[in-house]
């Protein structure tokens, strides 16, 4: 029982130095792998940032980094380390929500990462302030940083259907076919062959979005390499230009519904068989407030009465 006693009391005074500075500038060099970027980051003197880090290693008993000149790379320690901190930060981040909502303080801001059906996205804004008006969302399409905090809900895609989790939904299955120009030489072929698109002019969104990389897995697989002529930023741009020129595109046939004009046509591929899985996602490890809560719910409604009328038509 002594030596049981001493033992503790040898470890709560190891560790009675590390504070919370210690594990952010820890957890920020850890991201960054990179001791100048991390100090301007943090607006403080590089020599303080190596200083703390020298302090918290000391206190630890090892080394948390390999050291090579200037370099600095995250060693097998530091990344058992890494992980214990992440999830001091992610337990204090839920205290504070909970606590929040006990009080009635709740912050009723829900961030939405929309990487796949935008098009969509003016129904479901409607929807979710029709059912609560106090949620205010903050909406982005550019897929967040590996530094910067999580969304706190995300609309993507995948080329696969994933089973539902504690930190996922499937959504909708969903076609991906062919679109061009209603006066294309080929807009009066009921069905086309990869041969005959081979040669044609595409279209595409900015690589990185949900909707080029899984048509890129789909050309890796048919082997085929479209002539990507044309590369935007949005959907609504591909709409304004598609028919002005003789490109043609890949795309998804539900969710951009309302991206045809009576100046197109969608056909289908012959041999090529391509579709994209629908999910909304979200950190299992963080608290969600009843407005996240709701947002979510209202997605996944949402999503269930827009399937019905594809089941309805037999296209699902």
């Amino acid at each position: 029982m002594r030596k049981q006693v001493i033992y503790f009391f040898q470890s709560s005074v190891r560790y009675r130095y590390m504070d919370l500075l210690q594990l952010k500038y820890f957890r920020e060099v850890a991201r960054t792998q990179q001791l100048s970027k991390t100090a301007q980051k943090l607006h403080i003197a590089q020599p303080s940032l190596s200083q703390t880090l020298k302090r918290l290693e000391t206190e630890l008993g090892c080394s948390l980094f390999d050291r090579q000149g200037k370099r600095i790379c995250l060693n097998s320690a530091g990344t058992i380390f890494l992980k214990y901190v992440e999830q001091v930060f992610t337990a204090l981040d839920n205290a504070r929500l909970e606590l929040d909502e006990l009080e009635s303080r709740e912050n009723q801001t829900v961030s939405l990462y929309v990487g796949s059906a935008s098009m969509l996205l003016p129904a479901l804004v409607r929807r979710i302030q029709e059912t609560d008006p106090d949620i205010r969302l903050q909406i982005t399409q550019q897929a967040p940083a590996p530094e910067d905090p999580p969304p706190a809900l995300s609309l993507t895609s995948v080329h696969t259907r994933l089973p539902d989790s504690s930190s996922r939904i499937f959504l909708l299955r969903e076609p991906i076919k062919v679109v061009l120009p209603s006066n294309h030489r080929l807009a009066g072929r009921p069905v086309l062959t990869l041969d005959e698109i081979c040669g044609e002019s595409f279209s595409e969104l900015i690589p990185g979005t949900n909707l080029t990389s899984i048509v890129r897995h789909y050309c890796e697989r048919y082997r085929f390499s479209p002539n990507v002529t044309t590369v935007v930023d949005t959907p609504a741009v591909m709409r304004d230009l598609l028919p002005l020129g003789p490109g043609i595109a890949f795309i998804p046939e539900y969710t951009w519904h309302d991206f045809f004009t009576p100046s197109m046509c969608l056909k289908t591929i012959s041999g090529m068989s391509m579709e994209r899985f629908l999910m909304l996602s979200w950190d299992p490890e963080r608290f969600q407030t009843s407005a996240v809560r709701t947002c979510r719910d209202v997605i996944v409604r949402y999503f269930k009465e827009y399937s019905l009328q594809f089941q309805e038509s037999g296209e699902v």
